[in-house]
């Protein structure tokens, strides 16, 4: 099979410096051990020093709360460096990709090394939110803005244990339900959700994400 002239592998940096930084560690990890590393090959003094920067970063990162003077530059240099490795990777991998035989291998380069190979649809804080809930451990709050007044709508619910393999957990005609995950209390999950409507109507509209794009299990 031909691959495309074009399949990109992406890191998505979020808007919350404190979830870039997560985020940038768990690609670094995945490059660094089994099977993101059959891929690429990258010295382990590399990532150990990449590693270090991170843990700088989360370091400047905390700092800023205090309000100190100089703390948000000190915060904006040391992140500066991160967001620059993560992108030196992510050219590491494209290469890999870009050698790939065929659409399937690049794409499992891509996933193996923690990255994804389409930008996620945009955010709405208003359309769709999952929140630990407040009261019960092991379940999490979804909330979807409800379809119209008349239309008859389900909404389902996708999990993933790693941000780019999801599986539907649970479809509900309410636009607000309980989830019970049954994972251990601090699993990293990745949620998205997506109204589907008749037929007539459009049938599945678009997957919509949470602007927390991940959240620790409680």
């Amino acid at each position: 099979m031909k691959k495309p002239q074009h399949t990109n592998a992406i890191f998505i940096f979020s808007d919350n410096v404190s979830q870039m930084l997560s985020d940038a560690l768990a690609f670094i990890i995945a490059i660094s051990t089994a099977p993101g590393n059959t891929w690429v090959t990258i010295a382990a003094a590399a990532i150990s020093a990449s590693k270090t920067r991170i843990t700088t970063a989360q370091s400047a990162e905390t700092n800023t709360k205090t309000r100190t003077i100089g703390a948000a530059d000190a915060r904006d240099l040391a992140v500066k460096s991160v967001v620059t490795d993560v992108q030196n990777y992510v050219g590491i991998v494209q290469t890999a990709v870009n050698n790939a035989p065929d659409e399937a291998t690049a794409l499992t380069i891509i996933h193996e090394c923690g990255l994804h190979n389409k930008l996620p649809v945009a955010k709405n804080k208003n359309d769709f939110k999952s929140v630990t809930d407040a009261t019960t451990s092991g379940v999490v709050d979804i909330m979807f803005k409800a379809a119209a007044r008349g239309l008859h709508a389900c909404y389902e619910l996708q999990e993933s244990s790693d941000g780019i393999t999801f599986v539907t957990v649970k479809v509900s005609p309410d636009s607000h339900y309980k989830y019970p995950h049954g994972k251990a209390i601090g699993t990293k999950l990745w949620f998205r959700g997506r109204i589907s409507l008749s037929e007539k109507r459009g049938g599945a509209q678009t997957w919509l994400y949470p602007v927390d794009v991940f959240l620790y299990t409680k």
